[in-house]
């Protein structure tokens, strides 16, 4: 049986990853009653962590000006910003929590490479001290990004990132996975051609699985939680106190 604490961090890395969730998917895989998890999510978005919507909820990002310093999204997003200093150049993986982390740059000011529609509509509706660079090509909805292949040589050359950051949604000790693949094939390409590759990996990515999977360069580092699965022996790793949830299953089994 998962405690309160432990079911609500579960909830938010899921809503992380889907940006979504319907109630009675988490009921049936956490072993809890329609209730239970209607109580959670009031608590929830009582605490700005989540929208409410018919079925389910949806995953909102910290509000700005808010203590936002309890939330573990904003955690992992503050521990990859201390590795970055005004004037670098950064890869934006195409994932919501991007958004968390450049707000955690703060006065930093950076130019910001997406190839993400979301993601520049979002960097683009908040005044920021940053460059931003759209690096275009036509869009593939399936996996929501832009994609060409002068886009990709450009990070290699015009646009080489000093670092990438990349928000897989399955990381094991060797590889990171993404669920298509050109996303993999972007990710891929941006690590391999920044100087440093932050990956801000929320617990439930901990040797979940994705398809397209590429090697973890060496300049990796890991930021997660404390709660790492045994025999995950990658050398590098960054983590910051959040809960312990061992327990927690590490697997994609929802129906969404």
């Amino acid at each position: 049986m998962y405690v309160a604490q432990e079911r609500r961090a579960y909830i938010l890395r899921i809503l992380q990853q889907r940006g979504s969730i319907r109630s009675s998917a988490l009921a049936r895989e956490l072993g809890v009653t329609d209730e239970t998890i209607r109580t959670d999510l009031v608590d929830m978005q009582a605490q700005g962590l989540l929208q409410r919507v018919h079925g389910g909820a949806r995953y909102i990002l910290p509000t700005p000006g808010s203590d936002s310093s309890t939330r573990p999204d904003c955690q992992l997003a503050a521990l990859a910003a201390q590795h970055i200093e005004a004037g670098m150049t950064i890869y934006l993986d195409s994932d919501p929590l991007a958004l968390v982390f450049v707000a955690q740059l703060g006065e930093k000011p950076c130019t910001l490479l997406t190839n993400s529609p979301e993601l520049l509509t979002s960097l683009c509706a908040n005044t920021l001290p940053h460059r931003v660079v759209c690096l275009g090509g036509e869009l593939h909805k399936e996996c929501s990004i832009l994609n060409s292949d002068t886009a990709r040589e450009s990070l290699c050359g015009e646009y080489r990132p000093d670092a990438a950051l990349l928000i897989p949604p399955a990381l094991r000790s060797e590889v990171a996975a993404y669920r298509h693949p050109l996303r993999t094939t972007w990710a891929r390409t941006a690590a391999e051609a920044a100087g440093k590759t932050l990956l801000m990996v929320p617990s439930l990515a901990l040797q979940a699985h994705a398809p397209h999977a590429f090697p973890l360069p060496e300049a990796s580092t890991i930021i997660t939680e404390n709660n790492l699965p045994t025999g995950f022996n990658h050398p590098n790793l960054e983590l910051i106190p959040y809960i312990s949830a061992e327990d927690l299953l590490q697997n994609s089994g929802f129906d969404y």
